[in-house]
């Protein structure tokens, strides 16, 4: 996680990797100045190497799993490790705030499992539209954690810690709904398939291409039996856990298709079958349609 993080830096800002401070994880602030370095890149579906809250000013527009999330005024954004997103903004005016961290900083020493917290579920884009008076009282909670993080005091990433809180807490207490999860509950086995997936499919290219996609391979990751596996998924999900891998594959099929320039051929080879026709006819039975026709569409 560290190189990944790294290599964001020398891709989308201006300045250079700042040093860690000891942190018990990665921990900045960043403007949107600062992430102008290649507009492109922001463009481009991808995920980002850590959890994000975005505080904004202005319109843009983000893509996520096919879905549009227009933002227009004060908003404020919140993503995980495992959002698979894209950002563009024609506005001159766009005024963006960022705190960005590693999952090992948010959790500190406490065990928190933080894909049970509402504003980072289900690998989703979480955006609140704020009021001016809410937007400038969190401004001002993040130029507070702008200078602790700059500042000597021993204690600041406990204090910077319990500040991004705080903007966590005031943003889900707006939240109409008291039917959360516990947050510090072990991940079950269907939590630990589902990020597993996700970590194996976490920016497959020519360069990485899937290792396993059969349910014997996961479940022989999470020393379970496929059985075992099986009914778990089936009790919690409705699905079995091929069918979740298939959905998987299908969903990692259709943004090569639509997000890169690779062949068919190489979208195979990507996501791991031996032969381009195989391919083809595992997309067109669970789809209804080809890989060529789709990304025409």
């Amino acid at each position: 996680m560290h190189r990944e993080i790294e290599i964001f830096y020398d891709q989308y800002v201006h300045r250079s990797y700042p040093d860690e401070q000891f942190f018990l994880g990665h921990f900045d602030v960043l403007h949107w100045e600062d992430l102008k370095k290649d507009l492109s890149a922001c463009e481009r579906l991808q995920r980002k190497p850590f959890y994000k809250i975005a505080l904004l000013n202005g319109t843009a527009k983000y893509h996520s799993n096919n879905v549009e999330v227009p933002i227009s005024g004060y908003t404020i954004v919140f993503t995980d490790p495992m959002t698979r997103s894209s950002f563009s903004t024609d506005d001159e005016n766009f005024v963006g705030d960022y705190c960005v961290c590693s999952g090992s900083f948010l959790r500190g020493t406490a065990k928190l499992n933080l894909s049970n917290w509402p504003v980072f579920k289900d690998r989703e884009i979480y955006t609140q539209p704020l009021s001016k008076e809410q937007y400038l009282f969190l401004s001002q909670i993040m130029l507070e954690i702008e200078q602790e993080k700059d500042s000597d005091y021993f204690f600041k990433e406990q204090l910077i810690r319990n500040r991004v809180f705080d903007i966590i807490h005031y943003i889900q207490k707006l939240i109409k709904s008291n039917n959360f999860p516990s947050l510090y509950m072990e991940d079950t086995l269907d939590e630990r398939f589902l990020k597993l997936v996700e970590n194996t499919f976490l920016d497959i290219s020519l360069q990485k291409p899937l290792v396993g996609k059969t349910p014997a391979y996961f479940a022989g990751l999470l020393n379970t039996t496929v059985d075992h596996l099986n009914q778990t998924l089936k009790k919690i999900t409705g699905k079995t856990t091929r069918d979740i891998l298939h959905e998987r594959i299908i969903e990692e099929a259709n943004i090569l298709l639509k997000h890169t320039n690779y062949s068919v051929k190489e979208i195979a080879w990507c996501l791991n079958f031996q032969e381009t026709p195989h391919f083809v006819n595992f997309y067109k039975k669970l789809t209804k349609t080809t890989p060529l026709v789709y990304r025409t569409t």
